[in-house]
């Protein structure tokens, strides 16, 4: 099966004042660890769907030339339309995909070996639709079968993939990713991930 993966990096995370998927992180950035974790599981296609801060990430991620960018000029009205933008990209492509990983750009903890779980669990369950959990919650990333893209498409306004997750139930899987609810919204986030980390490298 083919597998592609959309990363959603198009807002203006306004809380943080500038672009959070840029925020250094390791060696590089956050939105390049992620993209570094994504390429590990060999994927047919990478795609970014950028907005707010299209010139910026054009220009960090230039040298990757695996990665596909696409803007979303409808960015300001919600997810939905970047998740339009993305899936639209993914069926122009002339090797279609099966399955579509949706994945947001300020998950820090997001890992290859997640990634290659949620694989194996659809493998092993044929559920139409493989979501991370944490602290009770269903989200991303989440692992989307090809029977869904048109349900993607229907999306509306600020409407993420958890919509979906609700209202198909039982063609859902899930699996635990404790550290998926540390996202980056705030300064006050990102100086606590920066110090979990010192305190995680020093250990």
């Amino acid at each position: 099966m083919s597998t592609g993966v959309m990363i959603l990096a198009a807002g203006a995370a306004t809380r943080m004042g500038k672009a959070k998927m840029l925020l250094p992180y390791q060696s590089v950035n956050i939105l390049q660890h992620i993209v570094n974790e994504i390429q590990q599981i060999q994927p047919q296609s990478v795609l970014i769907v950028t907005g707010c801060y299209h010139q910026l990430i054009m220009e960090q991620m230039k040298e990757q030339q695996a990665v596909k960018l696409v803007y979303n000029e409808k960015w300001p009205t919600g997810m939905a339309s970047s998740i339009q933008a993305g899936v639209q990209w993914i069926l122009q492509q002339p090797i279609p995909v099966s399955q579509l990983f949706l994945l947001v750009s300020d998950q820090p903890y997001l890992n290859a070996q997640l990634l290659q779980d949620m694989l194996q669990l659809q493998q092993q369950t044929k559920k139409g639709m493989i979501a991370a959990t944490y602290e009770g919650i269903a989200g991303t990333p989440v692992l989307f079968s090809q029977a869904y893209f048109i349900e993607l498409l229907k999306l509306q306004g600020d409407k993420g993939a958890r919509s979906l997750l609700k209202q198909y139930r039982e063609d859902v899987a899930t699996i635990s990713f404790p550290m998926g609810k540390f996202d980056i919204d705030t300064p006050e986030d990102y100086q606590q991930f920066c110090l979990q980390n010192q305190t995680n490298n020093a250990n």
